[in-house]
């Protein structure tokens, strides 16, 4: 099975799966978000229970699946903030994180890194699908930006998101792999750009 067909057909039926969190009110009163959910926890603590009802061969594609929606919604709040309120209209995921006295970001690279180092995915497997998930997850950017701003680029956002300091993290196996297949992509972008272009990507 694909990445794409996955997406299309079940993801969304593994991601009601997930043991999610409500959010205190004066938080979505805050944010603006009346339906807003969280889950994972810090260091992603309920990985075990989150992970318990997604099956086995399932895994990567899943957690490749959560990766791209929660890195996107993360680089779009931090890197694009004109465009972030939008963006939450439109897709309202859930948020990686957990609430003390305010709402906390996880970084999303640890849906890798700790369904790896708990032994709860397949790493083998999901280091051979990273070149299919770049090339899917840029598909879904460029498709997502086109819409909804169409001044932006998938180039363009992607390296804002490689170049985030959520990009430090280097635990386990699937995360530097992800890493470098990212990287691999954009120098490739890079090089395919005109020097004008060029010099916005690496921006």
């Amino acid at each position: 099975m694909t990445i794409e067909h996955y997406f299309n057909s079940s993801f969304q039926i593994d991601v009601a799966k997930l043991q999610f969190k409500q959010v205190p009110q004066v938080l979505k009163d805050i944010l603006h978000e009346q339906d807003l959910v969280l889950f994972g926890g810090k260091n992603w603590a309920s990985v075990q229970d989150d992970l318990a009802h997604i099956a086995p061969e399932n895994r990567p594609r899943f957690v490749l699946c959560l990766l791209a929606l929660v890195a996107t919604d993360q680089c779009m709040q931090t890197h694009f903030k004109s465009h972030y309120a939008h963006w939450r209209a439109q897709t309202a995921y859930p948020k990686f994180g957990w609430t003390r006295f305010g709402l906390y970001n996880e970084n999303p690279l640890k849906l890798l890194s700790v369904s790896d180092t708990a032994g709860l995915l397949d790493v083998a497997a999901t280091c051979e699908l990273m070149p299919e998930f770049v090339v899917f997850y840029q598909r879904q950017i460029h498709d997502y930006l086109r819409l909804h701003a169409p001044e932006l680029t998938a180039e363009h956002f992607l390296g804002k998101l490689c170049h985030d300091a959520v990009f430090d993290l280097d635990e386990g196996h699937a995360v530097p792999a992800f890493k470098q297949a990212m990287r691999r992509w954009l120098h490739n972008a890079n090089a395919n750009a005109s020097p004008g272009d060029a010099c916005l990507l690496a921006a």
